[in-house]
């Protein structure tokens, strides 16, 4: 189990003058701050030191996320995970020491390091068809179905060109069987929320909604079930309270079960109904969680 808890302060009393700071636009708390491109000053600083508890955005930085963390103060979302593995390259590694299930997966540093493994079509670490994915790529963006030399020539071309930009490190992953079918498990608080991505054009194996995949919510209920507890172990396994979980199932097994493919902590919200739904979804999660800690849930207001 991973996970960092921390001493409560004195005031983590129901009700007794616990102060929340809420980082969050869209959530209105005792104090709030709105950085957009600053960075904290030395009011920001205290308020933090005195905050019981702290909202974050989605959209913070890992340096924002660490000062509030080294801080006595609770804080939402739990993003360790997020930062101490980051990038597919740091989930594969989390997978693989939480022995989850997962597609075989092998991590490169670079393209360099790739070649050297793979000097001709014979001679790769996995048989085709398989995937390769950028390490920073975000739904669906960085993701290469390799059926053949000219297709893998191609993706290292385009991760030639990430690394130029300093964006190096891909994973090449096994491709599952699962008919261009996508679970996805949305963990808000301790509520995990199930539906389905799935492509509409014969023969398209990624499914994204960028890319034209619909959403189903009741497609194949007894999968949504296995996926989602999955989802609900992983949550208690890693205290990851906020993000996207991306399921695949190998449906060329009789009994398929679910096999992490990654973990989006920003994420498309049309499967949640929409952003409006999704902010009221966050909200509530917000209050369970301060009821949780033994604070008001009613000193935070949605805006």
């Amino acid at each position: 189990m991973i996970k960092r808890d921390k001493v409560k302060p004195n005031s983590w009393i129901y009700g007794n003058g616990a102060m929340i700071l809420s980082f969050h636009p869209c959530i209105v708390a005792d104090f709030q701050i709105i950085l957009g491109d600053r960075a904290l000053n030395s009011e920001d600083l205290a308020l933090i030191r005195k905050a019981d508890a702290i909202i974050l955005p989605q959209s913070c930085s890992v340096e924002i996320y660490e000062v509030c963390q080294d801080s006595p103060a609770r804080v939402f979302p739990n993003y360790d995970i997020r930062f101490r593995y980051p990038g597919k390259i740091g989930q594969s590694r989390l997978f693989k020491e939480l022995r989850l299930p997962y597609p075989d997966t092998l991590q490169w540093p670079s393209v360099e390091r790739f070649r050297e493994k793979s000097h001709k079509v014979d001679d790769l670490p996995q048989g085709m068809p398989f995937l390769i994915k950028a390490d920073r790529g975000h739904e669906g963006e960085g993701v290469y179905l390799i059926t053949d030399q000219r297709a893998l020539e191609l993706s290292l071309k385009r991760l030639n060109s990430l690394e130029k930009a300093g964006l190096s490190g891909f994973i090449s992953q096994e491709l599952i069987p699962s008919d261009g079918n996508v679970l996805r498990a949305v963990i808000l608080g301790n509520r995990t929320i199930t539906y389905w991505k799935r492509t509409e054009s014969h023969g398209q194996i990624i499914a994204t909604i960028s890319r034209g995949a619909k959403i189903e919510d009741n497609w194949r209920v007894d999968l949504q079930e296995k996926g989602t507890i999955q989802a609900q172990k992983f949550y208690r396994a890693t205290g990851i309270n906020l993000a996207a979980i991306d399921f695949v199932f190998p449906f060329d097994h009789p009994d398929p079960h679910p096999l992490f493919l990654e973990i989006n902590y920003y994420f498309g919200r049309r499967g949640l109904g929409g952003s409006l739904n999704y902010y009221r979804l966050l909200f509530e999660a917000v209050r369970e969680w301060l009821k949780e800690n033994g604070l008001d849930p009613e000193s935070v207001k949605l805006v």
